[in-house]
């Protein structure tokens, strides 16, 4: 029984590592996105105000 219990632990371990490293991807992802969106309002407001 013990051997299931750590089979399923170390099962549970992995997937919650996976899953961590993907939420910080994404939220990598989201950062980048956001800055380059602010930098193309900023440039698109200072050529309006040109």
């Amino acid at each position: 029984m013990t051997y299931h219990l750590d089979t399923a632990r170390a099962m549970i371990d992995a997937r919650l590592r996976d899953a961590e490293q993907h939420r910080v991807a994404r939220a990598l992802r989201l950062k980048n996105r956001a800055e380059r969106t602010s930098r193309q309002a900023r440039r698109a407001l200072t050529s309006l105000s040109a």
